[in-house]
């Protein structure tokens, strides 16, 4: 009984290993879920749910990001930059952009994202994102980086931002956009 006891275990045994690939056959991790945690990793990509972006955009996450090529990953595999649906702000007639002979500089918004960047196609201005907090408490001001012609991002959700521009020549000051 013994005996057979000990066969019927070396055939399940047997069937077992059949069924279950040895351990250096097994699944590799997924290369690309690897891809995207070394981009999370290195702050050039987040991770974040389609409900929480939709609820509150990429919230701070997104602050001080590219709009460009900072990457907003709803599962591996899958991602948005923030700038793909980016818009310039309008209210009623009002467009947020404002320029001058010498310069100009417009808000652009990401409804997905719900961030706030300041772009201009002048090359002889300095300008800047400014973001607040509803009640108008300074959040932070991202200024220019020269040669792009769009600061990085802040975070717009519940806050509010505005585009400047200081022109070069015979004009002194900040211009700005709207609050936004």
């Amino acid at each position: 009984m013994k005996r057979l006891l000990r066969m019927s275990g070396l055939a399940s045994a047997l069937a077992l290993s059949l069924l279950v690939a040895p351990a250096s056959a097994q699944a590799a991790p997924d290369h690309a879920a690897a891809e995207v945690q070394a981009e999370i990793a290195a702050s050039e990509a987040a991770m974040i749910d389609e409900v929480t972006l939709a609820a509150s955009g990429c919230g701070s996450v997104c602050d001080g990001k590219d709009p460009a090529t900072f990457k907003i990953y709803t599962s591996y595999g899958n991602y948005y930059t923030c700038g793909q649906d980016a818009i310039t702000p309008t209210s009623g007639s009002y467009t947020y952009r404002v320029s001058d002979p010498t310069g100009s500089v417009e808000l652009r918004y990401s409804p997905r994202c719900r961030t706030a960047w300041a772009r201009t196609s002048s090359s002889a201005v300095t300008f800047k994102v400014v973001s607040r907090t509803l009640s108008g408490t300074h959040r932070m001001t991202i200024t220019d980086r020269y040669p792009s012609s769009w600061t990085l991002m802040v975070n717009d959700a519940n806050l509010e931002a505005q585009a400047c521009y200081w022109p070069d020549g015979p004009y002194e000051g900040w211009d700005c956009t709207r609050w936004y």
